[in-house]
């Protein structure tokens, strides 16, 4: 028991020390992490929402939106990130939507975990670039053979299914939950 406790004290000792390394390390990489988290997300605002060179950060219930600009100060549109659960954890996102909020303009995720080679082609521009176009007004359905119905629906990405279904779940959310607060304002 002695030799044990004698040969502790370096373990004890270096975890300690890593203990600090890490906690200081996370505090000082913490302003550059969240300035980079707000670089991509205004970059996500700019992306889907066409002609967009600046925009006012509003609340909407619970949701933050932006208001979206274009060069001539004319409002073109809207900026709406939401998060939820895909298939690995959290998807973070912002759909686009028209300035009367009948069309859905584009759909950017921010940042996701999902499967490398598979669940993470969401943020393919190809795959999201079905989102373009949709009627705002009804809900988005994922479909596994090619769409039919431009207007409502997105094919699913082979292989990763529950990926697609959560991000348009997300966009649906918007769709149905900030979409009519933000007609009641305009």
């Amino acid at each position: 028991m002695s030799k044990f406790l004698s040969e502790s004290w370096l373990v004890l000792v270096m975890a300690v020390v890593f203990a600090g390394l890490l906690a200081g390390t996370q505090t000082a990489l913490t302003p550059a992490i969240e300035r980079n988290k707000r670089a991509a997300l205004e970059a996500a605002v700019f992306d889907v929402v066409p002609g967009a060179v600046r925009f006012e950060e509003q609340s909407v219930g619970l949701y933050t939106v932006y208001k979206c600009f274009d060069d001539k100060d004319r409002f073109v549109g809207w900026g709406i990130p939401h998060a939820d659960f895909g298939f690995q954890d959290k998807i973070r996102l912002v759909v686009g939507l028209s300035p009367d909020g009948a069309t859905v303009t584009g759909l950017k995720v921010v940042e996701n975990t999902e499967t490398p080679g598979l669940g993470n082609k969401i943020e393919a521009d190809e795959w999201r670039g079905q989102f373009a176009g949709l009627d705002a007004g009804s809900p988005v359905k994922v479909v596994k053979k090619p769409r039919t119905d431009e207007r409502h629906e997105i094919q699913a990405i082979t292989g990763a299914t529950i990926s697609s279904e959560a991000v348009t779940k997300i966009a649906n959310r918007v769709l149905t939950d900030v979409r009519p607060k933000l007609l009641e304002r305009e």
